[in-house]
C-alpha cells in the first residue's frame, strides 16, 4: 500500500487547534517586526505597508505547513491502492 501527503490540504487547511493558532500569530509578530522595523521611520503609503506585510503572512503560514509535516503527518495522508 503506497501512502502520499495531500499537499492540498496541508497547505489550505486553516489553523484549527490553538496551538497552531498561537504559533502562527507569534511567527507573524516576529517576521513583522523583522520586516517592517527598518521601514518604520520613512514615509510610506498604505499600499506598500501592505506590500511589507507579504513576507510575514507567507513566511509564517510556512512555518506552519512544515510543522504540520513534521508532528502531525498522520492526518494530512491520503492512502492509495496497491499498484
Amino acid at each position: 500500500m503506497k501512502v502520499k501527503i495531500d499537499l492540498s490540504k496541508i497547505f489550505l487547511t486553516p489553523p484549527r487547534t490553538l496551538f497552531e493558532r498561537i504559533t502562527l500569530f507569534l511567527m507573524m509578530v516576529v517576521t513583522f517586526m523583522l520586516f517592517f522595523s527598518p521601514l518604520k521611520f520613512s514615509n510610506m503609503s498604505p499600499i506598500e505597508a501592505i506590500i511589507a506585510t507579504l513576507p510575514t503572512l507567507s513566511i509564517s503560514w510556512g512555518w506552519i505547513v512544515l510543522l504540520r509535516s513534521i508532528f502531525r503527518k498522520s492526518e494530512f495522508v491520503k492512502k492509495a491502492g496497491k499498484i
